[in-house]
């Protein structure tokens, strides 16, 4: 299962890579329709944000002043994963944070291709491209729950007499300094999630989209607020239940339990997500409440195993993100104005 997770890593990250990069050498029209769905639209996660517009230097046709959208936090998203699977052949398969974060993307963007599908499934519009594009979109969701429960883990626990019940010995709270890391990790990725509906009301020719439905019925402003709020419930209800952890949490090594060291039960969950809704609550770590924390009686806790390897894993993700914002800024100020 190791080179598999290797292998089928190293796919995912060349694919959106080669993405990113090939609209530059070739026009949309150049792509027929089922390769631009197989090889193009179907990727493992495709998160929007940071686009930027580069010359196009099309290998065949006329590019003369024409220019391409280049998503640079997607962009970045495909190096990480790449980083990850290098740092996962070369440590033997034994680190495996960056690699798990990934595949916490894949499943989150996935769940939301889904649940997109879903919600405007049409029967008269459904053909072989889109019951394939489902398919990619489960089977993602299928490979990157598996990776992340049981080949990629790296969970030190001991089992006791309920096989669902599982205690960690000398539990250690995480550090203020690594609550913020992922209160800021995992609102940022919120604000990505939302930020693709929006773009998508904004491009599709559907009058009628889930980000559009909320402003009519709640006005701009407001409606804007509770989608956001909507969008952040399901973030953290969804990856808090499940896999007692988010993304960000995933990539600072340290998740979920009970005050006994337990997995915490989804009511206990549910009073953690409710409670991020108090106004300032985010910030409750600061003099030590932990509010969300102390009302559904759970704490975040480290994962001794990947303690060692925190600031290597930070350290790379600062740089690159670093650059990322080198280029973005880089690049807007060329602009005419």
């Amino acid at each position: 299962m190791k080179k598999t997770i290797l292998v089928l890593s190293l796919l995912f990250s060349l694919m959106g890579i080669l993405r990113s990069f090939f609209f530059v050498f070739y026009n949309f029209e150049d792509v027929t329709e089922f390769l631009n769905l197989a090889v193009f639209s179907s990727q493992p996660y495709s998160f929007a944000g940071m686009e930027i517009y580069i010359p196009r230097h099309s290998i065949h046709g006329n590019s003369e002043n024409s220019t391409v959208s280049m998503g640079l936090l997607n962009l970045s998203f495909f190096l990480t994963f790449l980083s990850g699977t290098f740092i996962y052949y070369f440590s033997k398969y034994k680190q495996t944070r960056l690699l798990i974060f990934n595949y916490s993307l894949i499943f989150l963007d996935s769940t939301i291709k889904i649940f997109s599908a879903i919600l405007f499934f049409k029967i008269n519009k459904l053909d072989i491209y889109s019951a394939i594009y489902i398919l990619f979109a489960l089977s993602y969701i299928y490979i990157s729950y598996r990776f992340i429960t049981k080949d990629l883990n790296t969970r030190e626990t001991n089992i006791v007499n309920d096989e669902h019940e599982t205690i960690d010995d000398n539990l250690e709270n995480v550090s203020n300094y690594k609550r913020l890391l992922n209160l800021l990790i995992d609102t940022s990725l919120i604000f990505i999630v939302c930020y693709g509906f929006i773009l998508y009301a904004d491009r599709s020719d559907n009058p009628v989209t889930l980000f559009v439905s909320f402003k009519s019925a709640f006005g701009d402003k407001f409606g804007s607020l509770l989608f956001f709020c909507m969008i952040k419930f399901i973030y953290y209800i969804t990856f808090e239940s499940i896999f007692q952890s988010t993304p960000a949490k995933f990539l600072t090594g340290c998740y979920v339990s009970d005050e006994d060291g337990n997995l915490p039960t989804f009511s206990m969950i549910l009073k953690r997500t409710l409670c991020r809704f108090i106004p300032f609550e985010s910030f409750s770590f600061f003099p030590g409440i932990n509010m969300h924390d102390n009302y559904s009686c759970t704490m975040v806790v480290n994962n001794k195993r990947e303690l060692k390897n925190e600031n290597r894993y930070l350290f790379l993700l600062s740089m690159s993100f670093i650059i990322i914002l080198f280029f973005y800024f880089y690049n807007i100020s060329q602009k005419p104005y």
